[in-house]
C-alpha cells in the first residue's frame, strides 16, 4: 500500500510536469515582405571613335568632347569619317543612384596591324564623376 500512495503523488507529478510543458509550447506566425528592385543596366549606345586622321611629321592631339566636338592640334591632319564619344543608356528603378569611375591614367591603344600606339587621356563625362541618382526610368549620358 505504501507503494501504491507513493507511485500515485509520482504520477501525478509527472502528469502535471508533462501538460505544463505541453502549455508552455506555443507557436507564432510571422510574415516578412520585401521589395526585390531591379538592378542598374548600361548599355552601350556609342563607341569611342576618333574618326580617321593622319599625324603627319609631328603628331599632335585629338579633343574628342562628350558633347561629340572633335578638333586637333600639332600636325595632326583630321581626315573625315564617322567619329563619336562613347556613350551608355543606364536603366534601373527610381530613385537608383550609381557612379561614374574614369581612368585616372591615360590608357594606350595599339594597333594589331601596325602597332602603332595612341595615347588616350585626359577622361571627361557628362554628367561629370560624381553619384548620380535616377530620376525617371533612364538616365543616358555621354
Amino acid at each position: 500500500m505504501k507503494k501504491i500512495v507513493w507511485l500515485f503523488p509520482m504520477v501525478a507529478l509527472f502528469l502535471g510536469i508533462t501538460v505544463q510543458q505541453v502549455q508552455a509550447q506555443a507557436s507564432i506566425s510571422a510574415r516578412a515582405f520585401a521589395e526585390v528592385i531591379a538592378a542598374l543596366t548600361a548599355t552601350e549606345t556609342s563607341q569611342l571613335n576618333f574618326g580617321r586622321f593622319s599625324p603627319e611629321e609631328q603628331g599632335g592631339q585629338i579633343y574628342m568632347s562628350p558633347q561629340g566636338v572633335r578638333h586637333a592640334t600639332g600636325t595632326l591632319a583630321l581626315s573625315g569619317g564617322a567619329f563619336a564619344p562613347a556613350a551608355f543608356y543606364i536603366t534601373g528603378a527610381s530613385e537608383a543612384s550609381f557612379s561614374i569611375t574614369l581612368p585616372s591614367t591615360p590608357a594606350v591603344l595599339i594597333n594589331v596591324a601596325s602597332s602603332k600606339t595612341m595615347l588616350v587621356s585626359d577622361w571627361e563625362s557628362v554628367p561629370p564623376r560624381v553619384l548620380v541618382q535616377v530620376n525617371s526610368m533612364a538616365v543616358r549620358w555621354l
